[in-house]
């Protein structure tokens, strides 16, 4: 698949999420310690339980960090002749069942029948993601890691077997400099990227 340097956008959702699942995993453990007689045991549900989404989730991390703010060195994406720069892509194999998961974790956050505990940690997290300059709460989180679930689980095309073989023919660290077929499917690409990621919009700058 492809995956566009977003400036590290992507990335912070994901260590929201991934600090909620440390939670969660914690409440498990302590809850299977240390049972509490006059409460009802933590049930989490799928994919929450047993660390299993925290697994997938720090596999993406993972995956994902280096193609995320890429320094000078890591070689340009360029328009034909070098007119100009694109934002960098780059060429990445995910389990299916990753990005599988993380759609299924954010849909079970978003749950309107999510333990209000857990609820509440969510809306904690959100409102650590947006800085102190926005509102956010739950539903933003959610939002935005089922557009990244989409984001890396986009379909496959003639455009994206295009640039994936461009780039994976280019060595690493040098420029990659499209021809004109190549660069009409990097903008058909982006654009799909673009409505995914931002409904259309906010991150045009990135891609073209």
């Amino acid at each position: 698949m492809l995956v566009v340097d977003l400036d590290g956008e992507p990335l912070a959702p994901l260590r929201a999420l991934e600090e909620i699942l440390l939670c969660l995993g914690t409440w498990e453990d302590d809850d299977r310690r240390d049972p509490g007689t006059d409460t009802e045991p933590l049930r989490l549900p799928a994919p929450l339980a047993d660390r299993v989404a925290l697994g997938a989730v720090q596999r993406l991390l993972t995956a994902l960090a280096p193609t995320q703010s890429r320094g000078p060195g890591c070689g340009r994406l360029l328009a034909p002749d070098g007119r100009y720069e694109h934002a960098p892509m780059t060429a990445l194999t995910l389990t299916a069942a990753d990005t599988d998961l993380l759609a299924a974790t954010a849909a079970a956050l978003g749950h309107p029948g999510l333990d209000p505990d857990i609820g509440e940690l969510v809306d904690a997290y959100a409102e650590q993601l947006a800085g102190g300059y926005r509102r956010a709460d739950r539903t933003e989180l959610v939002s935005l890691l089922a557009r990244l679930a989409g984001l890396l689980d986009l379909s496959p095309t003639d455009d994206t077997h295009l640039i994936t073989a461009r780039l994976r023919a280019t060595p690493p660290g040098t420029d990659c400099v499209l021809n004109y077929a190549e660069e009409a499917a990097h903008a058909r690409t982006a654009d799909r990227m673009n409505h995914m990621w931002a409904h259309g919009s906010g991150i045009d700058r990135y891609l073209y």
